[in-house]
């Protein structure tokens, strides 16, 4: 009987289509055995499902609509304050605009809003005036009253949380406790933007 013996072509043909499909029988492997990484690199919390965010539903501090299209095209960081600005207020709005700076030239594809709880309420303190005008660059809006959307009256009841990324189709992803870390927040928004082919 004659033993059939590969050639140096087949046996090189071989090894290629074996190479070419090792990354997809390990890919296939972990998600049939579900593996999960024991430590994920992100310092914030993925929200899973994100929360797509109504086509309306906000108000800056002077009455006029912020249609939620204005907040696409560009990721956003969203700060919670549903009590009057005190010092810590102003303590985190300065940290995340320290943290927006150290993106450096990515800054620009940045934006930041602080989210109040009403718009009467955001009008009734005092110490927003020195906000706006230490940080013109900062949003300040407040869900209408009656139909706020599912995204903000889970964002504003949410206890424990109080920095969101949005990302720039328009969807609530990540959040943060009342006082994360702010080098690991940019350190997402780095990884973020690095691959991101949007905003």
């Amino acid at each position: 009987m004659r033993v059939a013996t590969l050639t140096p072509g087949r046996r090189t043909m071989l090894l290629v289509t074996a190479l070419l499909a090792l990354p997809f029988a390990v890919a296939f492997g972990l998600y049939f055995f579900e593996w999960r990484p024991a430590k994920l690199a992100n310092h914030g919390e993925f929200i899973v499902p994100p929360l797509p965010l109504p086509e309306t539903g906000l108000s800056l501090v002077d009455g006029s609509p912020l249609p939620t299209a204005d907040l696409r095209r560009k990721w956003t960081l969203v700060m919670i304050q549903t009590a009057p600005c005190t010092m810590a207020c102003q303590k985190d709005l300065h940290q995340i605009r320290q943290v927006q700076v150290a993106l450096n030239k990515e800054m620009v594809r940045l934006r930041r809003v602080l989210m109040g709880s009403s718009v009467t309420g955001l009008r009734a303190d005092p110490a927003l005036v020195d906000v706006q005008r230490s940080y013109p660059d900062l949003l300040i809006a407040a869900p209408d009253v009656g139909q706020p959307g599912e995204a903000w009256r889970t964002i504003l009841a949410a206890s424990g949380y109080r920095f969101y990324i949005i990302d720039p189709l328009g969807n609530v992803m990540m959040r943060y406790p009342q006082e994360p870390e702010m080098q690991g927040m940019l350190r997402d928004l780095e990884r973020l933007l690095k691959y991101s082919w949007v905003g």
